[in-house]
């Protein structure tokens, strides 16, 4: 995530405008094509080891050149190779997750989603405290090295555990071409949901910063608080997911988190972008408002899909992951290429409108949850 905190940067060293950098990024999703179609397979054949030691070191190393890359179409392929890399690594990741959560009987996977938000977290206030005095390729450098040192220790302590070659044949599948065209027809209003409902935390990934930067006229530093605060808030939910759930059944939660985040998202966005041609401060205040509202309203929705999903289907839960993860990666590509160019031919504010409406959206499934509170 340190790389999403200097996205202007970024994109000002390629010299591209934002529908070809959105585009760029966008792109990605074909390394990510690849890795479903092929790694699955690679599970069975090696085990969780390799693929995990694989998958994060090219994905660190990929990161660590970002920031010395001048030329679009290089910056392309490597963008293609580290999503290749990161799906490598996520494919193995929940397959080693949900193995272990079956030995233990224990819910790993939600914790590691808050932990995955909480790392975001760590990582965009660790930019925001060092961007004003490291230059882009020092900070992105040193981060990924440290983290990968980390996460080879991970693998290490956790090697006793790691499934091993073809000890689960069905632990992650692999995809044929073939079966890519069957795959949009599993629970594709499931899919629908969860895009509409992610929707606004990539393109806050993607288009915060710059739109802090560009339309706000913030510092660098300051162009990192607004996905600080998207993140705080999404974790701020999330670790009270329960006390939330006891209160709220699966139906009104999908029902009344959604209108919070896209309205509040909405109107936080449209008004900051007008407070601030007067009042600059101001103006930022009320986009960190809406930046706050959307991490509330889309925090635990695509963790309850998920669990709609598994309840719905007679497939292992790691099936029903990959299944939904590829087409939603498919999904998810034409709508973000679509937010580029509407962000290029109008503005970063009216393509941030455009994830918002999309929660809001999300409304309209809230009859797929149940009707009963936890």
């Amino acid at each position: 995530m340190a790389i999403a905190t200097r996205f202007p940067e970024l994109r000002d060293q390629l010299g591209v405008n934002n529908g070809t950098f959105g585009t760029i990024l966008s792109l990605g999703a074909v390394g990510s094509l690849i890795a479903f179609v092929l790694v699955g397979n690679w599970v069975h054949s090696y085990g969780i080891k390799p693929i995990v030691t694989f998958g994060s070191t090219g994905l660190f190393a990929s990161l660590a050149l970002f920031p010395h890359m001048h030329n679009p179409n290089y910056f392309l392929l490597l963008n293609i190779f580290a999503s290749f890399c990161w799906i490598s690594f996520h494919i193995a990741n929940n397959a080693q997750a949900i193995h272990r959560q079956e030995e233990v009987g224990e819910l790993i996977l939600p914790k590691l989603h808050g932990l995955w938000s909480l790392g975001a977290l760590v990582t965009s206030l660790l930019a925001i405290v060092i961007t004003p005095f490291v230059t882009l390729c020092w900070h992105i450098g040193v981060t990924v090295f440290v983290m990968w040192l980390f996460t080879m220790y991970g693998i290490i302590k956790s090697t006793p555990y790691f499934i091993g070659k073809n000890e689960e044949a069905d632990a992650f599948p692999s995809f044929s071409i073939k079966e890519i065209a069957k795959t949009f027809n599993f629970q594709p209003v499931i899919v629908l949901a969860m895009v509409l409902a992610m929707q606004a935390e990539f393109s806050i990934q993607d288009w915060s910063a710059i739109y802090a930067k560009d339309t706000l006229k913030m510092s660098a530093s300051a162009s990192i608080y607004g996905y600080s605060v998207f993140i705080g808030a999404m974790i701020i939910v999330r670790f009270n997911a329960r006390r939330l759930a006891a209160i709220w059944s699966e139906r009104q939660l999908i029902s009344k988190l959604p209108i919070l985040g896209g309205v509040g998202f909405a109107v936080c966005i449209a008004l900051g972008t007008w407070l601030s041609h007067t009042n600059q401060i101001l103006g930022f205040i009320v986009s960190l408002l809406g930046f706050a509202l959307a991490g509330f309203g889309s925090s635990i929705l695509a963790p309850t899909l998920f669990g709609i999903s598994f309840r719905n289907s007679s497939l292992p839960s790691s099936v029903v992951v990959a299944r939904i993860g590829l087409t939603q990666v498919i999904a998810t590509f034409i709508v973000k290429v679509a937010i580029s160019w509407v962000a290029q031919v109008t503005s970063v504010t009216i393509a941030l409108l455009i994830p918002a409406l999309m929660l809001l959206a999300t409304t309209k499934f809230s009859h797929l949850g149940k009707v009963t509170k936890d």
